[in-house]
């Protein structure tokens, strides 16, 4: 018997699925390994041929809707796919402990712009902080959706299930801001580890090993994903970079030059219009860096 099923997790060649509230586990058909070009993430939708006992075996994969896809950095360089049918990309940072960055805020955001997927930004630890302002602020100009939450205080966990529902949500965002703890919250049942700020460094210790999809609600689903000492590993092309900063799309075809790269050419738009307060001068920063990262690594 045939069913289709979406995949939650993959661990030592065995898949966990889910299909109607249920959960089981499959192996993967041997003539898929040998004639597939793609390879089964987390997130397909899968057809699966039932086993008496209760187990399966993944015969087909089904069309995709989207892709989050990652450049390898270095020598070994090339695509690789990492997560499937990807409705939204859920950008967290802290407000204090750890101490909010918007360059890494920016990177995961670009990551998302890179791969055709929309994403809204979480400040989280509200509580620990006496403004938030001005953290969201440069994004909310961008064009993101911004969401200020504090767990302890519950602030913002309902305006986030509302974006949440009936979605395939990736969470992401560096160690430490507190990803699982708003999960927990908002689905007590899933049950993620979560762990304490370093001390020493005011850094989060790393608790998500893999992609992780998990049900959430009648009809969403939410990924959980390493955080930022996975991000480290990603690398964007030059012209990835240019098209992932949205706010700069308005100014950059009044630059005096068609190849304008925003870094210190004469007659730049989008430098004028960053002092004129059309934007805000961290964004700016932040497409400076990974514009000279990508270019220094030779990326395509």
């Amino acid at each position: 018997m045939l069913r289709e099923a979406t995949v939650l997790a993959i661990v030592g060649g065995r898949y966990r699925l889910y299909d109607a509230g249920e959960t089981f586990e499959a192996s993967l058909r041997g003539r898929i390994k040998q004639t597939s070009d793609k390879r089964v993430l987390v997130g397909d939708r899968v057809s699966v041929e039932m086993q008496d006992e209760g187990v399966g075996t993944i015969e087909e994969i089904q069309p995709r809707r989207s892709l989050l896809k990652r450049r390898t950095p270095g020598k070994r360089r090339g695509v690789r796919s990492v997560v499937a049918n990807i409705d939204q990309v859920v950008v967290v940072g802290a407000a204090a402990d750890p101490s909010w960055d918007p360059h890494v805020t920016d990177r995961f955001l670009a990551v998302a712009e890179a791969n055709h997927l929309p994403s809204l930004v979480v400040i989280n630890k509200a509580d620990l902080a006496q403004e938030v302002a001005p953290f969201a602020e440069p994004y909310e100009v961008a064009g993101y959706r911004v969401i200020v939450t504090s767990v302890p205080e519950y602030r913002g966990l309902e305006e986030l299930r509302a974006m949440l529902e009936d979605q395939v949500s990736l969470f992401s965002g560096p160690t430490g801001v507190g990803k699982s703890s708003i999960l927990n919250a908002l689905h007590p049942g899933l049950k993620l580890k979560t762990a304490e700020v370093s001390a020493r460094s005011r850094t989060g210790r790393h608790t998500t090993v893999a992609a992780e999809m998990h049900p959430f609600g009648d009809a969403g689903f939410v990924v959980d994903t390493p955080g930022l000492r996975d991000i480290g590993l990603w690398a964007l092309g030059p012209l990835e970079v240019v098209q992932s900063f949205p706010e700069f799309e308005r100014f950059a075809g009044q630059c005096r030059f068609d190849n304008c790269r925003h870094l210190a050419e004469p007659g730049c738009a989008v430098m004028a219009a960053s002092k004129q307060g059309d934007f805000s001068e961290t964004r700016l920063r932040s497409y400076r860096r990974l514009l000279e990262e990508a270019i220094a690594a030779g990326q395509p």
